[in-house]
This record gives C-alpha cells, structure tokens and sequence, in this order.
C-alpha cells in the first residue's frame, strides 16, 4: 500500500493514503522527476515536502510545486505536485567562481550536499583542468558540466534522493514477453528516429591543424544517415573522450521500445532489459530509460521507455 508523509512549514508530519488519482514519472532526460496526487481534502495547512512509500519503502521524496484546494459538484479535493530533490539544483544559482582541477567530493560539498542529497560514493574522481562557473549558472548546470568532463556522463538524482554521478547504473535485469515468461505487457511501441543519429564527428586536437581527425560511426554511414558535428578538442572544456560520447548518445537515442504494463512499478528504472515479443523477436542490450506510473479508480498502469545500451567507438586511421 502506498502512504504519503507530508511535512508542512511548522515542520509537522501528515500521514495520507489512498489518493484518487497518482502520477509519478521519471525520466533520464529530465534532472527532476515528478509526481501529482489528488487525495480526498483535508486541511493540512501549507506543505513543503513529501515522502511516498509502497510497503514502507521509500520511492520518493521531494519538494511541493504546488498545492491546490478544489472545489467541484464532485466534492473537495487536494491536490498537489512535487518534484524530486534535483528540484533544488535546478531551482538555485551557484556563485560565480573557478576551480582549478575539482575533486568530485568538492563539487558534491559544495552544490548538492547542502540541499540534504545523499551522494553514493565511488571513485573520487579529479578534473585535470579548469571549470568555470559564470553567473546565472544552475547548481545542476556546475555539477552536470563536471560529470561530463570527468566521467562523460550525465548526473541522476534518484526518487529516493541519491545522487549517482554517473549517471542511471544497472542494478537489475527484466525480461519482459507476451508468451508467459517474462513480465507481461499489454502494449508495445518501436520507435526508430534517424534524426538523433550523427554519422561524424570532425575533431581538432591541436591549434593550426583544423579539424582534421574523423570518427564515423559506420553504420549510419552505411544507411544512407548524413549528420555531422565538428568538436575541439584543444578547449579543455570538451576532451577527445567527448567525440566518442557524442556518436554512442546519439545511437542510443535512436532507437526505443515503449511498453505499457499492469501495476505500479516504480522500481525499474535503469534496470537493464530484455524484451521477448512474438513479432519483434528477442531485443536484448537494453535498458529502462523513463518511468511514468499512474494509479486511479481504474486500476494501476505503468508505461515503460527502452533504450539501447550505449556502444563505445573508435578513432579509424587516418
């Protein structure tokens, strides 16, 4: 059973269940995941915070966007929505400064812990270089940028308020099947989007030489794909390692597997994933990109977004 602990602006707990309606989506592409409950109206006063548990497991915890108290034929309703703890790293600037090779413990101290963000710690990696903080620049645009830098990979603040830096690891694997031996499905979509992919990246890597090193990625090349970005690599802000980034993100984004199924399964994201259909075939080296749960009157449904694992390329010879 799903509860909600609500805190308010005295710092009093309130204890619901049962909501009329629940969305709770997350997202890969999105810092902040998000949630929306509609619950019989109580009078709670102003809230600032919510934790929800299914079967006393925490599965989220973030901020209050909103609170609405609605009035209809229908009845008395409150409704609310809230984003996750990467709320706060969207929402305030970081102070304008430079950091001469930066730890990966000294940005977490600096522009996420103090926030109440958990960091699960791994190698405590440095930035060979400087990084620039300039004004107007978001806490989650200093930490992004060094991740990118550092690890060529984009930051993840899970629902429950840990940070991954880098970024959605499996913990997991599914298999999802229509044939009875996997997590069933009642709906499946495959996108292919040729527009995501890059068949070229155009390097420099020294002053004087232009760009003059090539890295295809071959198949896009070999399927008629035309879309080619140029990267300098002498600016320490985007390293040789960034090239490579960029071909593997975009293979990845062009292809995807939407499936919608039974239940409330806010656990999966990131989980690698197998998928066996009776059309497609058996699609494995994929994983659980997006999450989007939603409960009502109707019953539990969760629609699931796949993607490829990100392949790793190779500079050719010149």
């Amino acid at each position: 059973m799903l509860s909600f602990v609500f805190t308010d602006t005295d710092g009093q707990k309130h204890i619901l269940s049962r909501p009329l309606s629940l969305t709770l989506r997350m997202d890969e592409d999105v810092p902040a995941d998000d949630l929306y409950a509609a619950f019989a109206y109580e009078d709670l006063g102003e809230l600032v915070g919510v934790s929800v548990y299914d079967d006393g497991k925490l599965i989220f915890t973030g901020i209050l966007d909103e609170q609405e108290h609605r009035f209809s034929e229908k009845g008395r309703l409150l409704c609310v929505s809230a984003r996750s703890l990467a709320a706060h790293l969207l929402d305030n600037e970081a102070a304008p400064q430079c950091y001469d090779h930066p730890s990966a413990s000294l940005i977490y101290e600096r522009h996420v812990m103090p926030y109440g963000i958990a960091w699960e710690r791994g190698d405590d990696a440095v930035y060979f270089g400087e990084q620039q903080v300039t004004k107007g620049m978001s806490q989650w645009s200093v930490l992004k940028n060094f991740c990118t830098a550092c690890y060529s990979s984009v930051p993840r603040v899970t629902a429950d308020g840990v940070l991954l830096m880098k970024g959605l690891e499996e913990d997991k694997n599914v298999t999802f099947s229509d044939a009875g031996d996997g997590l069933p499905y009642f709906e499946l979509r495959e996108i292919k989007k040729r527009c995501e992919e890059i068949s070229r990246v155009n390097v420099k890597i020294a002053d004087g030489e232009g760009y003059r090193y090539r890295l295809d990625n071959e198949d896009a090349v070999r399927r008629g794909v035309r879309r080619e970005r140029y990267l300098n690599a002498v600016l320490a802000s985007t390293p040789l390692t960034c090239a490579d980034a960029m071909l593997s993100n975009a293979q990845a984004a062009s292809y995807g597997i939407q499936l919608k199924c039974a239940g409330f399964l806010p656990g999966l994201m990131g989980s690698g994933a197998l998928l066996k259909s009776q059309t497609l075939g058996e699609i494995g080296g994929l994983y659980i990109c997006g999450v989007s749960c939603r409960s009502e009157s109707g019953g539990d449904t969760t629609t699931l977004r796949l993607k490829r694992r990100k392949s790793e390329c190779g500079f050719p010879d010149m």
